[in-house]
């Protein structure tokens, strides 16, 4: 018996779109950004820093326009990709985007959360495939640190570490 390593998947995907990862970025706290229990993989709250600060700021529905919080949403998606590629060294363990739980701040009369957090969840599908069906939560927030207009966690189910050994 022999280990192989398979391809990565979804590096290649990300090199196909032309994306690249960022530096994943530092705790704002007292946490770890990312923790494995068993064969679950909880990415802390991440939010669409770029190169240590967010391009975006403010509320939904008065400084940050919709598409613009789509894209701050896919940031979400890039950073905590980050985070899960320094913590496994990549994503061939996953087996499932299990959870997304996302968190749009927004005025009082802003109600398209589900339509912000599709920047998230569109970026996973084109990722993942059929790995990409998930739960979703969304909520509205007064704000968020940073005053950033998107944050979201992850949940992901893995595969047992055995299952990259294949007899040959």
């Amino acid at each position: 018996m022999r280990v192989v390593r398979s391809k990565d998947l979804i590096v290649e995907r990300l090199g196909e779109l032309g994306i690249s990862l960022p530096e994943a970025p530092q705790p704002l706290g007292a946490y770890l950004p990312v923790v494995e229990s068993g064969s679950t993989l909880y990415v802390s709250m991440q939010g669409p820093l770029k190169d240590g600060k967010s391009p975006w700021s403010g509320l939904l529905g008065r400084e940050v326009s919709i598409e613009q919080g789509r894209d701050a949403a896919r940031q979400c998606v890039l950073n905590s990709l980050a985070q899960i590629q320094r913590h496994q060294g990549g994503f061939q363990r996953i087996a499932a985007i299990a959870r997304l739980d996302g968190y749009v701040a927004c005025t009082e009369d802003f109600f398209a959360h589900p339509a912000v957090l599709d920047g998230a969840s569109d970026l996973i599908a084109t990722l993942f495939g059929s790995q990409a069906g998930h739960a979703r939560s969304v909520c509205g927030v007064r704000n968020l640190p940073g005053n950033v207009p998107v944050a979201l966690m992850l949940t992901i189910a893995l595969r047992s570490r055995a299952s990259r050994v294949r007899d040959q």
